[in-house]
């Protein structure tokens, strides 16, 4: 399949995949129309005849980082590693709410102590599997939103350096001091390969919403986030990827 990488239509102000497919469509990419898809029943934002597509939206390539999962999935991952955390916090709930508040500091602190302890929890395979099925299953195509440069980095999600080395690496390291945020490195033979993956585990709503105490949410969950630091070195160093100018 060839792709245009002539920019010769130019889009102002790409803010989400909905942009991104309009680009798609417009430029004819794929030879058809390419459509969003919205929802938590979908790992993909857009598809184009049977390929499945993902859009990841940048302001600016070498700042922050985007995410390939963020799931409260996370029963078949830590098993009952957070069950003591979560009994405790039933408990709380049934409290008052001006009990429940004494009760934030310590909780806040336990729920940070448990993230932590749960990096050790993970096996190597569970990381790897996990990597593996993140950025690569189900997708056909990855878009990356240079929305400074107007540009969309185009790749095969197969072609990520994280999965090819998550099958064959012989050991995960975790790196970083942030009770909930650990980078990911590989090593293979002797040698640590680092690809800007990072895992997060945290919750969706935050603690308070946890003892039933936010005023905008009812409870919280537990998550585990897979994320894309090093966004420009991604797609300029690590990836031969196809740009498409808009």
């Amino acid at each position: 399949m060839a792709f245009k990488t002539d920019g010769s239509v130019h889009y102002s102000g790409i803010k989400n995949e909905g942009k991104t497919a309009d680009v798609l469509t417009e430029q004819n990419i794929f030879g058809c129309k390419v459509e969003t898809r919205g929802g938590t029943k979908f790992k993909e934002d857009m598809v184009a005849g049977e390929l499945k597509l993902s859009a990841k939206d940048k302001k600016k390539l070498s700042t922050g980082s985007f995410d390939w999962i963020n799931t409260s999935k996370v029963s078949d991952i830590f098993g009952d590693h957070f069950d003591s955390f979560k009994q405790k916090v039933s408990k709380i709930r049934e409290m008052d709410i001006d009990d429940r508040v004494i009760y934030l500091s310590s909780t806040r602190k336990e729920f940070a102590d448990t993230c932590s302890a749960g990096f050790d929890y993970l096996s190597k395979q569970q990381v790897c599997d996990l990597i593996v099925d993140s950025i690569s299953d189900g997708i056909d195509w990855v878009f990356v939103n240079d929305k400074e440069n107007n540009v969309l980095y185009q790749f095969n999600p197969e072609d990520h350096p994280a999965v090819k080395i998550a099958q064959t690496c012989d050991v995960v390291k975790f790196t970083g001091r942030g009770k909930g945020s650990r980078k990911v490195i590989f090593v293979k033979d002797g040698v640590e390969y680092d690809y800007g993956i990072r895992l997060r585990i945290t919750c969706n709503n935050g603690v308070t919403a946890f003892l039933g105490l936010s005023k905008s949410n009812n409870n919280s969950q537990i998550v585990i986030k897979l994320q894309q630091d090093s966004v420009h070195k991604l797609v300029k160093q690590w990836i031969n990827c196809t740009t498409i100018s808009y």
